[in-house]
């Protein structure tokens, strides 16, 4: 729907990336169908299912996903692996084996290249600080890394680099978009904005006090980029009860998002002006 090509912006949030089931679903009912596809972190995950197949019936299958997935299968907290991480004998708190076992089960794409709509993944360079853009190569070891939360997971090397979660410098990568052709953007969150409840385990205080700062960031991110694209943030929803850490709440998730979503189109996206010429930056592999 609309002129233009448009970039679907999926940000992290662990197990709130739920909601954005809910939201590609409402999108694709519009009529707002992904010319590009840019994710970070479990957006990264999302983004690679919907690259796949950006269908309604892809959402579907995707939901499907994460209506079956336990914290076991992504997040298996083991006392001596984090006691191991605490004492210095490890950079993580997590092991990632179970999360790449089942990236390899459920993931529809075998290489970031292989999807109907183009995909780029989000990672940093843990030793640069660099933001490094993965749009080629094995699609488990990118999305690997864009997940790979700091302390809780450990860096995968990919291309002589160290990489891990793609959060830490860009989680919101309207810039990249852009840069590829993007002129309408649709950023979809998953982590609802404004007071939320205490956490209520250390993963979650480490993922809610991240939250905090990836906000002010996104603020800048769209603060910078709404003049230069039509740039559109859905709303995330929020989930009484909903953990980052936690999938027992997903149903509600993808619910809530989709009707929010919904809600949100029907009284029309704002239009921002089309965008002028963008220097080039960052480094793509």
């Amino acid at each position: 729907m609309g002129n233009g090509t448009t970039a679907w912006v999926l940000r992290g949030g662990a197990a709130f990336g739920a909601a954005q089931v809910g939201m590609a679903r409402a999108l694709l009912e519009a009529g707002y169908f992904p010319d590009m596809l840019y994710g970070t972190s479990a957006g990264a995950l999302n983004a690679a299912a919907l690259a796949a197949d950006p269908s309604l019936g892809g959402v579907t299958a995707l939901e499907g996903l994460w209506r079956a997935v336990r914290r076991r299968d992504v997040f298996p907290v083991r006392p001596w692996q984090l006691a191991a991480g605490l004492v210095g004998a490890a950079d993580h708190l997590v092991s990632p084996q179970a999360l790449r076992k089942w990236l390899s089960r459920t993931t529809p794409v075998r290489r970031l290249q292989d999807g109907a709509v183009p995909l780029t993944v989000v990672t940093t360079d843990i030793q640069s600080g660099e933001e490094v853009l993965l749009s080629s190569g094995p699609a488990v070891p990118a999305l690997l890394a864009s997940a790979a939360m700091p302390g809780i997971f450990p860096p995968v090397r990919l291309g002589g680099r160290l990489l891990m979660d793609g959060s830490i410098v860009s989680d919101t990568p309207v810039g990249p978009a852009v840069r590829e052709g993007a002129d309408i953007v649709f950023v979809l969150p998953c982590v609802p904005e404004g007071r939320s409840a205490p956490p209520r385990t250390a993963l979650d205080a480490v993922l809610r006090s991240t939250a905090v700062t990836l906000a002010r960031h996104h603020d800048r991110t769209v603060a910078n980029w709404a003049p230069r694209c039509r740039l559109h943030v859905l709303p995330a929803p929020a989930v009484p009860g909903s953990s980052a850490f936690s999938f027992a709440k997903t149903a509600e998730l993808v619910e809530a998002a989709h009707r929010l979503t919904t809600e949100w189109l029907g009284k029309g996206p704002m239009v921002v002006a089309p965008p002028p010429p963008v220097p080039q930056s960052g480094a793509r592999h």
